[in-house]
């Protein structure tokens, strides 16, 4: 009987060692699931802000329809490269 109680205690903290496994790398996939969804609710968040001024949206949307797809475009990416490089010279300064 004794070693089979040896045998049922090594089964025992085994299965302990492979629940502290899985709990971490279930927190790792929850992290990154996590992460993902942070970006879905920040679209979300925008879009709800847009939406509570419809001044805004008039206003957007008349840009659009003004300024034609291929200039629009083109001051969006002038807009991302200089968010882009302000982001870069804020994280040089202390």
């Amino acid at each position: 009987m004794s070693k089979r109680l040896e045998e049922l205690k090594e089964r025992h903290a085994l299965l302990l060692m492979q629940c502290d496994v899985q709990r971490v790398q279930f927190g790792a996939a929850l992290d990154q699931v996590e992460a993902h969804l942070g970006g879905v609710d920040r679209a979300i968040d925008i879009g709800r802000r847009i939406l509570q001024r419809p001044l805004l949206l008039a206003g957007g949307l008349a840009v659009i329809a003004f300024a034609g797809r291929k200039r629009l475009v083109r001051w969006i990416g002038r807009g991302a490269l200089l968010l882009s490089m302000a982001r870069r010279v804020r994280a040089l300064l202390p």
